[in-house]
């Protein structure tokens, strides 16, 4: 049985992101939680949107019934948002907050955009790279908000 390229990187995220919640500080794992199924509820939303318009398509995906990624719309890109929000730099300037809430989404659609260049994972229709970073860049925003707000208490001080 050959093991393509698509399906390698799909296990790679699996492993990864399962991994990166060992590194997750224990009094830290509760705001995890939170943010990462939220982020998912988020991200299953609006991947479906995407995905039923015809916007972009998914060729070698997880779920046949479902046209999204699984992978990346349940674990890689919500695990990016725990730790987007976990390390959020409160106490920096605001040019050093605005560049770290800038840095998050340019990391990940430069990498959607080798992925869809190179592999078969994804496949813009009228999609284009600004799109996934503006969506990126306003669901990451709106994880931090809800963060925020969620843990209102811990952040009144």
């Amino acid at each position: 049985m050959i093991v393509s390229w698509e399906r390698i990187i799909l296990i790679a995220v699996w492993v990864i992101a399962i991994a990166a919640f060992f590194f997750i500080p224990k009094r830290h794992r509760r705001e995890a939680q939170v943010i990462f199924l939220f982020q998912q509820f988020l991200s299953w939303i609006l991947g479906l949107i995407v995905v039923q318009n015809g916007w972009l398509q998914y060729p070698v995906r997880e779920l046949h019934e479902n046209r999204t990624s699984f992978t990346f719309e349940f674990m890689g890109y919500p695990i990016i948002a725990v730790y987007m929000n976990l390390y959020y730099p409160v106490k920096k300037s605001a040019w050093v907050r605005f560049l770290y809430m800038m840095a998050y989404p340019a990391a990940i659609t430069v990498i959607e955009v080798m992925i869809e260049v190179h592999t078969e994972l994804i496949e813009y229709m009228t999609w284009t790279w600004y799109w996934s970073f503006l969506s990126i860049w306003a669901t990451l925003y709106i994880s931090f908000l809800f963060y925020r707000w969620f843990f209102r208490s811990e952040f009144v001080k």
